[in-house]
């Protein structure tokens, strides 16, 4: 005889809020949901802009680097050449793709750090990696533009599952004792032990995590029928996590070459019209994939500048500049000139200030502390002894190795030591249009960091500033640009 977990509590209320306790605890899901929260909220409010959503991203090293990856990968080939930051991936693939990209890693990053350290986790925790990457190879056979978001809704279709594992194992090995492994026997089990099934809970996690409808609607049973549905829609999306899921579970048991998995494949084969061999060649692209990947290490930031600065800078100055001929916004450009800086040569924090009136304020960054120290960062226009300035009226490059050594009155504008209190080094780029100063960008390291600006980065970085303010000031009138940021 069973106990109902949900029935200790107020049924299934205090079981999830029980869950939400466990998760809470763990440290990292409160900080993934708080992730989805600003992805969501970004992609769905028609004021927000792609600086916003770029931040989101490049505030998480390990984030922004698979994101590039995936924008460079065959799923995506031929869409606009090398991809080399997330400004220009925006600008390629469009804030729907790049957000759900974005998604997909933040979810797979955070089981696995959350995982607990048992065989039945991790097996659990790699079905769900390898629904996601046949989900990937699925659509990359296709043109449909929601590819990106049909391998979320493969990931999200077994989170339930992976949720008893990881905060409820001992009740999870009592489903399993109860369950055949359909999916039906699996949820009447789970209905039987925490009295709710495993499709309810899916749709309560999907309401507190407040996931898209097209995304949430995937997660749940029953089976779709054969009759197939347009590439995209919401049923082809279902369609498609279900049989990642049936994919992953009947080859685990019977292997891929299985009378069962064969029937599978021609069943969903109708189901998502597509050729039965196309649907094969794409789960073992993707079995393949995910056992090349276990063998990769991960993602690491390092603190400070790279070894390879300078191949890093002249990429991604070359993918600016060409980005630049492409009639973009002032606004996109700015993004995508500071976010290369900022890549390249891993600045703590880079800032664009625009001349506004009687004042220089900061209008875009990316990093430490950003957005919310930007407000608090504006100087005055009226000349003062400090590098600022300097830099402005000379129309000079400016490279301070040591902050530390200088007087604070003398190296930023007032205030600026409290806000930017973690400065070592930093540089001066002054935007100057017929020999007068219209704003400056500004990239620092972090005290505890080692590293210094080359003078054939210099360059590289002058290059940069220069081609923007030509590019742009031909197409329109500068004094308008801070009014767009």
């Amino acid at each position: 005889m069973y106990t109902l977990i949900s029935q200790i509590s107020n049924g299934k209320e205090g079981f999830i809020a029980l869950l939400r306790n466990r998760m809470s605890k763990k440290g990292e899901f409160p900080a993934f949901a708080k992730a989805l929260e600003e992805l969501t909220d970004v992609t769905h409010d028609e004021n927000s802009s792609s600086s916003e959503i770029t931040r989101v991203i490049l505030s998480d090293f390990a984030l922004t680097q698979k994101v590039i990856r995936l924008a460079n990968s065959a799923m995506y080939a031929g869409m606009g050449g090398e991809v080399t930051t997330v400004t220009r991936a925006l600008m390629i693939l469009g804030l729907d793709v790049v957000s759900h990209i974005a998604l997909s890693v933040r979810l797979i990053d955070t089981f696995s750090i959350t995982a607990p350290d048992t065989e039945e986790a991790n097996v659990q925790l790699q079905r769900v990696i390898l629904a996601g990457e046949i989900a990937r190879s699925v659509v990359g056979k296709t043109n449909i533009a929601e590819g990106e978001e049909a391998i979320v809704c493969a990931l999200m279709h077994n989170l339930s599952r992976l949720l008893l594992v990881f905060y409820f194992p001992e009740e999870w090995k009592k489903i399993k004792r109860l369950s055949s492994g359909t999916t039906e026997s699996d949820n009447m089990a789970t209905l039987k032990i925490i009295g709710m099934s495993l499709d309810e809970l899916s749709v309560e996690v999907a309401a507190f995590w407040r996931l898209p409808q097209k995304i949430s609607k995937s997660m749940t049973s029953p089976r779709v029928s054969d009759e197939g549905s347009t590439p995209g829609s919401p049923k082809w999306l279902k369609t498609l996590a279900c049989f990642a899921s049936d994919a992953v579970s009947i080859s685990s048991k019977e292997g891929s070459l299985s009378e069962s998995f064969t029937e599978l494949v021609t069943h969903y084969s109708d189901a998502l019209l597509m050729p039965a061999d196309q649907i094969m060649h794409s789960f073992q692209a993707a079995t393949n994939t995910v056992k090349e990947s276990c063998k990769s290490n991960p993602v690491k930031a390092d603190h400070g500048k790279p070894i390879d600065s300078g191949k890093r800078l002249s990429a991604g100055v070359s993918e600016a500049i060409s980005a630049l001929t492409d009639g973009i916004t002032f606004s996109k450009a700015l993004n995508l000139v500071l976010e290369t800086m900022f890549g390249s040569m891993r600045f703590n924090r880079v800032i664009g200030f625009l001349h506004d009136g009687s004042s220089f304020c900061a209008r875009a960054g990316f990093g430490a502390m950003m957005p919310k120290i930007l407000n608090n960062l504006e100087f005055s226009n009226i000349y003062s002894p400090n590098v600022f300035h300097l830099a402005l009226t000379n129309n000079a490059d400016i490279f301070i190795e040591k902050v530390a050594s200088m007087k604070p009155e003398t190296c930023m504008p007032i205030g600026f030591n409290k806000v930017l209190h973690d400065v070592r080094a930093f540089i001066l780029l002054p935007l100057s249009l017929n020999g007068k100063p219209v704003g400056l960008l500004y990239a620092d390291w972090a005290i505890g960091t080692t590293g210094i600006v080359e003078k054939s980065e210099l360059q590289l970085l002058s290059s940069l500033r220069n081609h923007m303010i030509t590019v742009l000031a031909e197409r329109d009138n500068i004094s308008k640009f801070s009014q767009r940021v």
